[in-house]
């Protein structure tokens, strides 16, 4: 099934230079939502592991991963993530890693995810530039490169170079490269695979996988008020006063920060949610239907049809 692209790119190459000790969980965080985009949306987004010795690396939990091809055969990329391990220190005083490191002369952008910022500071790529990584690290960086602007935050955009620490922060990051290369749609898919139900943190806390923060953050409370009431989808009026908003500064809100108007949002809130539960096993369609509120199984595929062909 073929889906229609907000404000689609024809295509997104990744090249991704692992170091050793990396973290699993920030590698799945960082590619998972690409891989939903790839096969969900038919986009052709294409990924070559590869690492700073031509060698396999290792995951700080022992898993054992080979480059795709050696670094000197490696092209230009659309995007380049690169995921720092536990040996960071040693690893920044490497000539070879030094070496790897100019990948990012041939990037359009660059995540540096955990450790990364610390290689990329020691090699002279972030100078002036602002940067965070794993709040661990923090006080530690900030002293040893005084250069560049340290910031504690999930993640950090400074032109095309990017920064984060967790593995919260690294799905967050990657859910804000697909809003803005292939719109807010893509970005609901990607993220409904990852989410089962509305927010359970406390309000003050980001969403995972949530939308990006706002300043105002009553376009925060009305996102949540949308996935709180899927099974009983409320007017937008509701939506609206839950979220101490008018119905034209939602609307507005909504369409500067999300491209879409508050109904299409939450309608394919709700599509998105029923779509995660159609690959589930034992559910009907006429019991997906009710639990994401449409009146009929044959409501919910008219509407599945409109959206995604």
């Amino acid at each position: 099934m073929k889906h229609n692209l907000p404000k689609a790119q024809k295509a997104l190459s990744i090249n991704l230079l692992l170091f050793e000790a990396f973290s699993n969980m920030l590698l799945a965080c960082l590619i998972e939502p690409m891989r939903v985009v790839r096969d969900e949306h038919a986009a052709d987004i294409t990924w070559t592991v590869l690492t700073p010795h031509d060698e396999a690396v290792h995951s700080s939990s022992g898993w054992g991963q080979a480059p795709d091809r050696p670094l000197s055969e490696a092209g230009p990329c659309d995007l380049l993530i690169l995921i720092g391990g536990d040996r960071f220190r040693s690893d920044a005083d490497d000539p070879a890693i030094r070496r790897a490191l100019r990948l990012t002369r041939k990037a359009g952008a660059i995540i540096a995810a955990d450790t990364g910022a610390w290689l990329l500071a020691r090699a002279g790529y972030l100078h002036g530039r602002r940067a965070t990584l794993h709040w661990q690290l923090l006080t530690e960086f900030s002293e040893t490169f005084p250069d560049v602007q340290t910031v504690s935050a999930p993640f950090v955009v400074d032109g095309r170079w990017m920064s984060c620490g967790s593995a919260a922060a690294a799905m967050e990051l990657a859910l804000q490269e697909i809003t803005r290369r292939f719109g807010a749609a893509a970005r609901f898919d990607a993220a409904a695979m990852f989410l089962n139900g509305p927010r359970m943190t406390r309000p003050a806390e980001p969403a995972f996988g949530a939308f990006p923060s706002h300043p105002n953050p009553r376009l925060r409370q009305a996102l949540d008020h949308m996935a709180a009431h899927i099974d009983r989808p409320q007017t937008l009026p509701e939506i609206a006063a839950a979220a101490g908003l008018t119905l034209r500064t939602m609307a507005r809100l909504f369409k500067e920060e999300l491209g879409l108007s508050p109904g299409r949002c939450y309608l394919h809130m709700r599509l998105a949610r029923a779509r995660e539960h159609l690959l589930q096993p034992g559910l009907t369609k006429a019991e997906v239907a009710a639990m994401c509120g449409f009146s009929s199984a044959a409501s919910l595929s008219r509407a599945l049809r409109r959206a995604h062909g």
